[in-house]
């Protein structure tokens, strides 16, 4: 099993990212809708009931979107009262190491911490890029799972 490693992110460490055009997706949109499966269908075919089901869950996703596609993505999941996951972070890999990643992690962040919730990040210990891109914005690692 592949070892993970946990981060945390408080008002007083988050480092915002310059602003770039991030926005969230809509999940009744089926315009949205398109441009997650597109970009996902390198890695997974999405249904709309999949989707659906994601927001239900509770996952919103944001984008960051150029010349009608999606080019970096990451979800805000609200897992508990008190704290909230920064998840789902893809770059699409013409776009990598364009700031794309940082800054929708830094949008999703900053919703998180201005609706008063902790923000935590989960990534494999061998995702070096997750881990600068957390660490850039302030996160800070923690020797525990936060989410169950």
């Amino acid at each position: 099993m592949a070892e993970h490693v946990y981060y945390a992110c408080t008002r007083a460490t988050f480092r915002p990212a310059p602003p770039q055009p991030v926005r969230w997706l809509d999940c009744a949109s089926e315009s949205d809708y398109s441009l997650v499966r597109d970009f996902w269908s390198a890695y997974t075919p999405l249904s709309p009931e999949v989707w659906a089901e994601a927001h239900t869950q509770g996952y919103s996703y944001a984008a960051v979107i150029e010349d009608g596609a999606i080019v970096a993505l990451a979800a805000a999941w609200r897992y508990s009262d008190e704290a909230w996951e920064l998840a789902a972070v893809s770059v699409d890999p013409a776009h990598r190491r364009c700031g794309y990643g940082r800054a929708v992690c830094s949008f999703v962040t900053a919703y998180i911490l201005e609706a008063g919730r902790r923000a935590t990040c989960t990534t494999g210990a061998e995702n070096i890029p997750m881990r600068k891109t957390a660490e850039s914005i302030g996160f800070y690692q923690v020797f525990e799972k936060l989410h169950p």
